[in-house]
Parts: C-alpha cells; structure tokens; sequence
C-alpha cells in the first residue's frame, strides 16, 4: 500500500484526505477481490515497523483513521469478509488495542480473511520467533513456520507492490519464497479494480513449478 504520502503532494490534498482514501482503496479492493475470485486471503502491508521512525504527525494520523475505522462497526458488520491485525501494535495504546480485539470478532464466521500489517518486520519476525523455535529442541526446520506471527495463514502467491518501487521493504519475507511479485507505478490511491484484474489474469498464465 505504499505511495500515500506521495498522492497527498502530487494532488495537493492533506494527508489525512490521502491516507483515508488508502484506507478506503484497501477496502474497496478487498471487497472486489473476494466478491469475484475464490480467495481467502488478501494481506496488506499498512505499516511497517520502520513506518514509525516518520514524523509524529504523521502517526498520529495513522491513529486518527484507525479510530474512525474501528468505531465504524455497523459498516465493517456489512462486510463479507473477517479483518485481523497483525504486528507488534503496542503502539496503538490499550484503548485501541481493545478496539482491534473487538473488531477482530466481527464476521468470524466468515470464510475470506482480510489481514492488515501494523508496525510488522519480517526480519523481528522470524528473528524472535526463531529463537522459540530453537527452545523447543524440534530438529524440523519447516517448522519454525508454526512460531512465525503468520502460522495460520497460507504462503501468499501473489504479491503486489504500488508506488513504483522494486523491492519487498521487509515484508514476509520467509513466506514469499515462491510468491509471484508484481510492481506497479501507480501510487495507492490511484490503484484500481482493473489493475488488480489484469495482475490476476496474468497470475492465471504463469506455469508455477516452485523448483522442479
């Protein structure tokens, strides 16, 4: 979800205006993806845990859209998908963190899972989880997996990077040994429906062989 900040310049429009209008993005994609293709998961990467070395204002912001999607239950009821945050998010404060918690039990029942990354690194990630591995004497590397904050969702296959830049910045990066990348200019906001319906019928043409 990278380029936010960027469209908040380029179309003169406060930084609030931009990043709620990511925020929306995710949802409306989301929402796109699962209504027409048999997915059930859709991961996105809202925040990294380098994102916090940014200015305060900035975070605070981040805060504000947070609060005012978190109060917006009637909303996320409506949806058909269940939404899970993921990454270290002491951050947030008690009072949000409690918020998450409720909102995480909206729509259990739901098959498709949207996931949404705060303050994650994929290198603290394996690192710390590494080291439970370690302490349970299990001699299977495979399943150091099982101790990784993303144990119960699936390896992604796809992986889309927005905002022009070719690079993973810390993103899962034990679980997208075999994930198909693909890189876009277009920054967040201008992302559309039809973009991510080219990518997946592309998807659809490559022969995976994961290694054989």
């Amino acid at each position: 979800m990278d380029g936010n900040n960027r469209w908040s310049k380029k179309n003169s429009q406060s930084k609030i205006n931009s990043y709620s209008k990511g925020a929306q993005k995710l949802l409306t994609i989301s929402k796109k993806i699962f209504e027409n293709y048999n997915i059930d998961y859709i991961s996105a990467f809202a925040l990294s845990n380098n994102n916090l070395n940014r200015t305060k204002s900035i975070i605070d912001i981040l805060k504000k859209i947070l609060i005012h999607f978190l109060n917006d239950e009637q909303n996320i009821l409506k949806l058909n998908f269940q939404i899970i945050f993921l990454g270290d998010l002491k951050f947030l404060g008690k009072d949000l963190i409690t918020k998450i918690i409720k909102i995480q039990k909206l729509n259990q029942d739901k098959r498709q899972k949207l996931i949404i990354f705060l303050n994650y690194s994929g290198r603290k990630d394996i690192n710390l989880h590494y080291t439970k591995y370690k302490k349970s004497n299990n001699s299977n590397f495979n399943i150091i997996n099982k101790y990784l904050l993303t144990r119960n969702i699936p390896d992604p296959e796809i992986l889309i990077r927005s905002g022009g830049y070719q690079r993973i910045s810390d993103f899962m990066l034990y679980q997208i040994a075999f994930t198909e990348l693909f890189f876009l200019k277009k920054l967040w906001p201008d992302i559309s429906n039809n973009d991510v319906k080219k990518i997946i019928s592309n998807f659809k043409l490559i022969k995976r062989k994961f290694g054989l």
